[in-house]
Protein backbone atom coordinates (compact mmCIF):
# COMPACT_ATOMS: atom_id res chain seq x y z
CA UNK A 1 0.00 0.00 0.00
CA UNK A 2 1.28 3.47 -0.92
CA UNK A 3 2.31 5.72 1.97
CA UNK A 4 0.60 9.12 1.73
CA UNK A 5 2.22 10.73 4.79
CA UNK A 6 5.52 9.85 6.43
CA UNK A 7 6.58 11.61 9.65
CA UNK A 8 10.06 10.78 10.89
CA UNK A 9 11.73 11.99 14.10
CA UNK A 10 9.68 15.18 14.08
CA UNK A 11 10.39 17.77 16.79
CA UNK A 12 9.36 21.39 17.18
CA UNK A 13 10.80 23.69 19.83
CA UNK A 14 9.45 27.14 20.58
CA UNK A 15 11.33 29.77 22.57
CA UNK A 16 9.07 31.55 25.02
CA UNK A 17 10.45 34.98 26.15
CA UNK A 18 10.50 35.53 29.90
CA UNK A 19 10.53 39.33 29.59
CA UNK A 20 8.09 41.72 28.03
CA UNK A 21 10.16 43.82 25.64
CA UNK A 22 7.19 45.67 24.20
CA UNK A 23 8.77 49.11 23.80
CA UNK A 24 12.10 50.52 22.55
CA UNK A 25 12.65 52.16 25.93
CA UNK A 26 12.33 48.78 27.67
CA UNK A 27 14.81 47.21 25.27
CA UNK A 28 17.38 49.95 25.76
CA UNK A 29 17.07 49.83 29.54
CA UNK A 30 17.04 46.01 29.67
CA UNK A 31 19.71 45.07 27.16
CA UNK A 32 20.04 41.50 28.45
CA UNK A 33 16.32 40.74 28.59
CA UNK A 34 16.21 39.39 25.03
CA UNK A 35 18.40 36.49 26.05
CA UNK A 36 16.00 35.28 28.73
CA UNK A 37 13.62 32.61 27.50
CA UNK A 38 12.43 29.07 28.13
CA UNK A 39 12.15 26.23 25.67
CA UNK A 40 8.80 24.61 24.93
CA UNK A 41 8.93 21.28 23.11
CA UNK A 42 5.63 21.30 21.25
CA UNK A 43 6.60 18.03 19.52
CA UNK A 44 9.29 15.61 20.62
CA UNK A 45 10.65 12.93 18.27
CA UNK A 46 7.33 11.94 16.66
CA UNK A 47 7.25 9.27 13.95
CA UNK A 48 4.36 7.58 12.11
CA UNK A 49 3.18 6.71 8.60
CA UNK A 50 -0.28 7.10 7.08
CA UNK A 51 -1.16 4.85 4.14
CA UNK A 52 -3.08 6.26 1.20
CA UNK A 53 -6.84 6.37 1.76
CA UNK A 54 -6.73 6.13 5.56
CA UNK A 55 -8.93 8.34 7.77
CA UNK A 56 -6.86 9.07 10.88
CA UNK A 57 -7.83 11.03 13.98
CA UNK A 58 -5.47 12.92 16.26
CA UNK A 59 -6.60 13.46 19.87
CA UNK A 60 -5.16 14.84 23.07
CA UNK A 61 -5.54 17.67 25.55
CA UNK A 62 -5.03 21.31 24.66
CA UNK A 63 -1.32 22.01 24.28
CA UNK A 64 -0.42 18.41 23.44
CA UNK A 65 1.00 19.31 20.00
CA UNK A 66 -1.88 18.36 17.69
CA UNK A 67 -2.28 21.67 15.88
CA UNK A 68 1.49 22.20 15.74
CA UNK A 69 1.78 18.90 13.92
CA UNK A 70 -0.83 19.91 11.35
CA UNK A 71 0.87 23.27 10.77
CA UNK A 72 4.17 21.55 10.09
CA UNK A 73 2.42 19.16 7.72
CA UNK A 74 0.86 22.20 6.02
CA UNK A 75 4.29 23.88 5.67
CA UNK A 76 3.27 26.75 7.94
CA UNK A 77 5.90 25.86 10.57
CA UNK A 78 9.35 24.48 9.94
CA UNK A 79 10.35 21.58 12.19
CA UNK A 80 13.25 21.90 14.58
CA UNK A 81 14.26 18.34 13.69
CA UNK A 82 12.95 15.49 11.59
CA UNK A 83 10.92 15.61 8.42
CA UNK A 84 7.45 15.21 6.93
CA UNK A 85 6.94 13.74 3.47
CA UNK A 86 3.58 14.07 1.72
CA UNK A 87 2.66 12.30 -1.51
CA UNK A 88 0.05 14.23 -3.47
CA UNK A 89 -1.76 17.55 -3.30
CA UNK A 90 -2.51 18.72 0.23
CA UNK A 91 -5.52 20.79 1.28
CA UNK A 92 -5.29 22.17 4.84
CA UNK A 93 -8.44 23.13 6.78
CA UNK A 94 -6.72 24.95 9.64
CA UNK A 95 -7.91 28.48 10.31
CA UNK A 96 -11.01 28.65 8.14
CA UNK A 97 -11.72 32.09 6.74
CA UNK A 98 -8.15 33.39 6.80
CA UNK A 99 -7.70 35.45 3.62
CA UNK A 100 -11.35 36.41 3.27
CA UNK A 101 -11.95 40.11 2.60
CA UNK A 102 -14.71 41.56 4.79
CA UNK A 103 -15.39 44.30 2.23
CA UNK A 104 -16.24 41.76 -0.48
CA UNK A 105 -19.48 39.82 -0.85
CA UNK A 106 -19.78 36.07 -0.41
CA UNK A 107 -19.75 35.57 -4.19
CA UNK A 108 -16.64 37.69 -4.60
CA UNK A 109 -14.83 35.91 -1.79
CA UNK A 110 -15.68 32.55 -3.36
CA UNK A 111 -14.11 33.66 -6.64
CA UNK A 112 -10.97 35.03 -4.97
CA UNK A 113 -10.34 32.13 -2.61
CA UNK A 114 -11.36 29.54 -5.16
CA UNK A 115 -8.71 30.92 -7.50
CA UNK A 116 -6.14 30.46 -4.73
CA UNK A 117 -7.14 26.78 -4.65
CA UNK A 118 -6.42 26.59 -8.38
CA UNK A 119 -10.01 26.50 -9.62
CA UNK A 120 -10.92 28.33 -12.83
CA UNK A 121 -13.40 31.19 -12.65
CA UNK A 122 -15.78 29.40 -15.02
CA UNK A 123 -15.75 26.33 -12.76
CA UNK A 124 -16.38 28.44 -9.66
CA UNK A 125 -19.30 30.22 -11.34
CA UNK A 126 -20.72 26.85 -12.35
CA UNK A 127 -20.54 25.62 -8.76
CA UNK A 128 -21.56 28.94 -7.16
CA UNK A 129 -25.26 28.31 -6.46
CA UNK A 130 -24.59 24.84 -5.09
CA UNK A 131 -21.86 26.18 -2.81
CA UNK A 132 -24.08 28.96 -1.47
CA UNK A 133 -26.87 26.46 -0.86
CA UNK A 134 -24.49 24.12 0.97
CA UNK A 135 -23.36 27.01 3.20
CA UNK A 136 -27.03 28.03 3.69
CA UNK A 137 -26.23 31.55 2.48
CA UNK A 138 -28.42 31.89 -0.63
CA UNK A 139 -30.25 34.89 0.84
CA UNK A 140 -27.02 36.66 1.82
CA UNK A 141 -24.83 35.96 -1.21
CA UNK A 142 -24.51 39.62 -2.20
CA UNK A 143 -23.98 40.99 1.30
CA UNK A 144 -20.52 42.05 2.40
CA UNK A 145 -18.77 39.58 4.65
CA UNK A 146 -18.36 42.19 7.41
CA UNK A 147 -22.12 41.97 7.96
CA UNK A 148 -22.01 38.18 8.47
CA UNK A 149 -22.05 36.45 11.81
CA UNK A 150 -18.96 34.42 12.70
CA UNK A 151 -20.87 31.19 12.07
CA UNK A 152 -21.92 32.33 8.58
CA UNK A 153 -18.32 33.22 7.71
CA UNK A 154 -16.99 29.85 8.85
CA UNK A 155 -19.68 27.97 6.92
CA UNK A 156 -18.67 29.84 3.77
CA UNK A 157 -14.98 29.17 4.42
CA UNK A 158 -15.59 25.43 4.91
CA UNK A 159 -17.67 25.27 1.74
CA UNK A 160 -14.90 26.91 -0.29
CA UNK A 161 -12.21 24.72 1.27
CA UNK A 162 -13.89 21.45 0.29
CA UNK A 163 -13.84 22.48 -3.37
CA UNK A 164 -10.14 21.64 -3.61
CA UNK A 165 -9.49 18.38 -5.43
CA UNK A 166 -6.69 17.16 -3.17
CA UNK A 167 -5.53 13.70 -2.23
CA UNK A 168 -4.68 14.62 1.40
CA UNK A 169 -6.92 16.71 3.65
CA UNK A 170 -5.68 18.16 6.96
CA UNK A 171 -8.54 19.22 9.23
CA UNK A 172 -8.24 21.06 12.53
CA UNK A 173 -11.47 21.25 14.55
CA UNK A 174 -13.67 21.62 11.48
CA UNK A 175 -16.53 19.99 13.41
CA UNK A 176 -16.86 23.19 15.43
CA UNK A 177 -18.40 24.97 12.43
CA UNK A 178 -22.10 25.73 12.25
CA UNK A 179 -25.07 24.19 13.98
CA UNK A 180 -26.10 20.55 14.18
CA UNK A 181 -27.64 20.65 10.70
CA UNK A 182 -24.46 21.97 9.10
CA UNK A 183 -22.31 19.52 11.04
CA UNK A 184 -24.39 16.72 9.52
CA UNK A 185 -23.35 18.06 6.11
CA UNK A 186 -19.71 17.97 7.25
CA UNK A 187 -20.16 14.29 8.13
CA UNK A 188 -21.54 13.68 4.63
CA UNK A 189 -18.38 15.26 3.20
CA UNK A 190 -16.28 12.91 5.34
CA UNK A 191 -18.24 9.95 3.99
CA UNK A 192 -17.57 11.11 0.43
CA UNK A 193 -13.85 11.38 1.15
CA UNK A 194 -13.84 7.81 2.42
CA UNK A 195 -15.64 6.50 -0.66
CA UNK A 196 -13.21 8.34 -2.94
CA UNK A 197 -10.18 6.93 -1.12
CA UNK A 198 -8.88 10.28 0.14
CA UNK A 199 -6.38 10.49 2.98
CA UNK A 200 -7.78 12.54 5.87
CA UNK A 201 -6.07 13.70 9.07
CA UNK A 202 -8.62 14.99 11.57
CA UNK A 203 -7.67 16.87 14.74
CA UNK A 204 -10.65 17.18 17.06
CA UNK A 205 -11.88 17.02 20.65
CA UNK A 206 -15.03 15.23 19.47
CA UNK A 207 -14.09 11.66 20.39
CA UNK A 208 -17.40 10.26 19.19
CA UNK A 209 -16.62 11.61 15.71
CA UNK A 210 -13.21 9.92 15.83
CA UNK A 211 -14.81 6.62 16.84
CA UNK A 212 -17.35 6.87 14.02
CA UNK A 213 -15.27 8.19 11.12
CA UNK A 214 -11.65 7.23 11.73
CA UNK A 215 -9.92 3.95 10.96
CA UNK A 216 -7.07 4.80 13.29
CA UNK A 217 -6.16 7.40 15.92
CA UNK A 218 -3.05 8.90 17.48
CA UNK A 219 -2.96 10.17 21.07
CA UNK A 220 -0.59 13.01 21.93
CA UNK A 221 0.46 14.14 25.39
CA UNK A 222 2.86 17.06 25.96
CA UNK A 223 4.30 16.79 22.48
CA UNK A 224 4.83 13.03 22.51
CA UNK A 225 2.98 10.31 20.63
CA UNK A 226 1.76 8.00 23.40
CA UNK A 227 -0.69 5.75 21.55
CA UNK A 228 -1.29 4.65 17.96
CA UNK A 229 -3.95 2.11 17.03
CA UNK A 230 -7.61 1.48 16.13
CA UNK A 231 -9.70 4.59 16.79
CA UNK A 232 -11.95 3.16 19.52
CA UNK A 233 -9.00 1.73 21.43
CA UNK A 234 -7.08 5.01 21.39
CA UNK A 235 -10.07 7.17 22.33
CA UNK A 236 -10.88 4.69 25.10
CA UNK A 237 -7.35 5.05 26.46
CA UNK A 238 -7.65 8.83 26.28
CA UNK A 239 -10.93 8.78 28.17
CA UNK A 240 -9.38 6.57 30.87
CA UNK A 241 -6.44 8.95 31.24
CA UNK A 242 -8.82 11.88 31.56
CA UNK A 243 -10.83 10.03 34.19
CA UNK A 244 -7.72 9.10 36.16
CA UNK A 245 -6.52 12.70 36.15
CA UNK A 246 -9.96 13.76 37.38
CA UNK A 247 -9.61 11.22 40.21
CA UNK A 248 -6.37 12.89 41.27
CA UNK A 249 -7.66 16.42 40.82
CA UNK A 250 -10.94 16.03 42.61
CA UNK A 251 -9.85 13.65 45.34
CA UNK A 252 -12.51 11.45 46.83
CA UNK A 253 -15.82 12.34 48.43
CA UNK A 254 -18.69 14.64 47.60
CA UNK A 255 -18.57 18.00 45.91
CA UNK A 256 -17.54 20.95 48.06
CA UNK A 257 -21.04 22.45 48.22
CA UNK A 258 -23.54 19.83 47.05
CA UNK A 259 -27.20 20.69 46.58
CA UNK A 260 -28.44 19.10 49.79
CA UNK A 261 -31.66 19.22 51.73
CA UNK A 262 -33.83 17.22 54.19
CA UNK A 263 -34.98 17.09 57.78
CA UNK A 264 -31.70 15.57 58.94
CA UNK A 265 -33.34 12.72 60.83
CA UNK A 266 -30.92 10.48 58.92
CA UNK A 267 -27.87 11.83 57.11
CA UNK A 268 -25.36 10.35 54.69
CA UNK A 269 -21.94 10.29 56.31
CA UNK A 270 -20.13 8.99 53.24
CA UNK A 271 -20.86 8.05 49.65
CA UNK A 272 -18.24 5.95 47.88
CA UNK A 273 -17.91 4.51 44.37
CA UNK A 274 -15.93 1.26 44.38
CA UNK A 275 -14.56 -0.99 41.65
CA UNK A 276 -14.57 -4.78 41.71
CA UNK A 277 -11.54 -4.80 44.02
CA UNK A 278 -13.15 -2.44 46.52
CA UNK A 279 -10.97 0.49 45.47
CA UNK A 280 -12.54 3.92 45.37
CA UNK A 281 -12.65 5.55 41.92
CA UNK A 282 -14.38 8.14 39.79
CA UNK A 283 -13.43 6.48 36.50
CA UNK A 284 -15.02 3.18 35.42
CA UNK A 285 -15.13 0.94 32.38
CA UNK A 286 -18.33 -0.31 30.75
CA UNK A 287 -19.00 -3.90 31.88
CA UNK A 288 -16.77 -3.38 34.95
CA UNK A 289 -18.13 -4.15 38.41
CA UNK A 290 -19.24 -1.07 40.36
CA UNK A 291 -20.51 -0.76 43.92
CA UNK A 292 -22.13 2.29 45.47
CA UNK A 293 -21.49 2.22 49.21
CA UNK A 294 -23.33 4.50 51.64
CA UNK A 295 -22.87 5.05 55.34
CA UNK A 296 -25.78 6.72 57.11
CA UNK A 297 -26.23 7.94 60.68
CA UNK A 298 -29.50 8.55 62.48
CA UNK A 299 -29.92 11.76 64.47
CA UNK A 300 -33.23 10.66 65.94
CA UNK A 301 -35.21 7.44 66.10
CA UNK A 302 -36.25 6.28 62.62
CA UNK A 303 -38.19 3.07 62.01
CA UNK A 304 -39.14 3.68 58.37
CA UNK A 305 -36.17 4.16 56.07
CA UNK A 306 -35.64 3.82 52.32
CA UNK A 307 -32.37 4.58 50.52
CA UNK A 308 -32.53 5.46 46.84
CA UNK A 309 -30.22 6.43 43.98
CA UNK A 310 -30.56 8.13 40.58
CA UNK A 311 -27.98 8.36 37.82
CA UNK A 312 -28.00 11.43 35.61
CA UNK A 313 -26.42 12.34 32.30
CA UNK A 314 -24.29 15.47 32.11
CA UNK A 315 -27.39 17.47 31.06
CA UNK A 316 -29.25 16.37 34.22
CA UNK A 317 -31.63 13.87 32.59
CA UNK A 318 -32.12 10.71 34.65
CA UNK A 319 -30.61 7.60 33.09
CA UNK A 320 -31.92 5.23 35.74
CA UNK A 321 -32.77 4.92 39.38
CA UNK A 322 -33.94 2.56 42.09
CA UNK A 323 -34.28 2.27 45.88
CA UNK A 324 -34.35 -0.34 48.60
CA UNK A 325 -38.17 -0.43 48.59
CA UNK A 326 -38.28 -1.27 44.87
CA UNK A 327 -35.54 -3.84 45.47
CA UNK A 328 -37.57 -5.32 48.35
CA UNK A 329 -34.71 -4.87 50.81
CA UNK A 330 -36.15 -3.75 54.17
CA UNK A 331 -33.87 -1.58 56.30
CA UNK A 332 -33.79 -1.92 60.09
CA UNK A 333 -34.97 0.82 62.46
CA UNK A 334 -32.24 3.13 63.70
CA UNK A 335 -31.72 4.62 67.14
CA UNK A 336 -30.12 8.09 67.55
CA UNK A 337 -26.41 8.07 66.62
CA UNK A 338 -26.66 4.56 65.18
CA UNK A 339 -24.99 4.03 61.80
CA UNK A 340 -25.90 1.81 58.87
CA UNK A 341 -24.01 0.76 55.74
CA UNK A 342 -25.98 0.14 52.56
CA UNK A 343 -24.49 -1.00 49.24
CA UNK A 344 -25.85 -1.17 45.72
CA UNK A 345 -23.80 -3.59 43.62
CA UNK A 346 -23.67 -3.72 39.82
CA UNK A 347 -21.66 -6.78 38.70
CA UNK A 348 -21.61 -5.40 35.15
CA UNK A 349 -21.93 -1.63 34.69
CA UNK A 350 -24.18 -1.12 31.63
CA UNK A 351 -23.45 2.57 31.10
CA UNK A 352 -21.51 3.58 27.99
CA UNK A 353 -19.00 6.38 27.47
CA UNK A 354 -19.91 9.63 29.17
CA UNK A 355 -19.84 11.76 32.30
CA UNK A 356 -22.53 10.97 34.87
CA UNK A 357 -23.76 12.29 38.23
CA UNK A 358 -25.21 10.44 41.19
CA UNK A 359 -28.10 11.56 43.40
CA UNK A 360 -28.64 9.79 46.74
CA UNK A 361 -31.65 10.10 49.00
CA UNK A 362 -32.99 8.79 52.33
CA UNK A 363 -36.70 8.99 53.03
CA UNK A 364 -39.62 6.99 54.47
CA UNK A 365 -41.53 4.44 52.39
CA UNK A 366 -44.25 6.99 51.80
CA UNK A 367 -42.04 9.98 50.92
CA UNK A 368 -44.00 12.69 52.66
CA UNK A 369 -40.66 14.05 53.89
CA UNK A 370 -37.03 13.68 52.87
CA UNK A 371 -34.49 12.82 55.54
CA UNK A 372 -31.46 13.66 53.40
CA UNK A 373 -30.88 14.17 49.68
CA UNK A 374 -27.71 15.11 47.81
CA UNK A 375 -28.75 16.11 44.30
CA UNK A 376 -26.28 15.24 41.51
CA UNK A 377 -23.51 15.71 44.04
CA UNK A 378 -21.11 12.96 42.90
CA UNK A 379 -19.57 12.82 39.44
CA UNK A 380 -17.97 9.88 37.67
CA UNK A 381 -16.83 8.98 34.16
CA UNK A 382 -17.50 5.80 32.20
CA UNK A 383 -15.41 4.65 29.22
CA UNK A 384 -16.42 2.02 26.70
CA UNK A 385 -13.39 0.79 24.76
CA UNK A 386 -15.57 -1.05 22.24
CA UNK A 387 -17.07 2.14 20.81
CA UNK A 388 -20.75 1.27 21.35
CA UNK A 389 -23.17 4.14 20.78
CA UNK A 390 -25.67 5.64 23.21
CA UNK A 391 -25.98 5.71 26.98
CA UNK A 392 -26.26 2.07 28.03
CA UNK A 393 -25.46 -1.40 26.71
CA UNK A 394 -28.56 -2.98 25.20
CA UNK A 395 -27.57 -6.43 26.43
CA UNK A 396 -28.99 -8.36 23.51
CA UNK A 397 -27.37 -10.95 21.28
CA UNK A 398 -26.82 -11.04 17.53
CA UNK A 399 -28.05 -14.14 15.72
CA UNK A 400 -27.04 -15.15 12.20
CA UNK A 401 -28.56 -18.07 10.28
CA UNK A 402 -26.33 -19.34 7.55
CA UNK A 403 -27.21 -21.95 4.95
CA UNK A 404 -25.30 -25.24 5.06
CA UNK A 405 -21.92 -24.70 3.45
CA UNK A 406 -18.73 -26.74 3.60
CA UNK A 407 -19.53 -28.59 6.75
CA UNK A 408 -20.78 -25.64 8.79
CA UNK A 409 -24.44 -24.97 9.17
CA UNK A 410 -26.96 -23.76 11.67
CA UNK A 411 -27.21 -20.58 13.74
CA UNK A 412 -24.25 -18.55 14.90
CA UNK A 413 -24.72 -16.54 18.10
CA UNK A 414 -22.47 -13.62 18.97
CA UNK A 415 -22.68 -11.69 22.21
CA UNK A 416 -23.28 -8.00 21.49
Amino acid sequence: MTTAISVTGLSKRFRIPLDRSTTLKYRFTHLRSASRYRDLMALNDVSFDVPEGQFIGIVGANGSGKSTLLKIMSRIYRPTAGEVRMEGMVSPFLELGVGFNPELTARENVLVNGAILGLARSELERRMEGMLAFAELEDFADQKLKNYSSGMQVRLAFTVAIQADASIYLMDEVLAVGDASFQAKCFDVFAQYRRRGKTVVLVTHDLAAVDFHCDRALLFDHGELVADGPATQVTGLYRRRVGESEDQRRGQGAADEPDRWGTGAVRFQSVRMLDGDGQEHRNFMTDQAMTLSFQLQARQHVDDLVVGIALHRADGAIVGGTNTLIGQVPLPPLAPDETLTVEYRMPRLPLLTGAYRLTVAAHPAVPTVTYDQLEQAFEFVVTDTRGRAGIFELGGQWRVDRLASRGHDGPIELTG
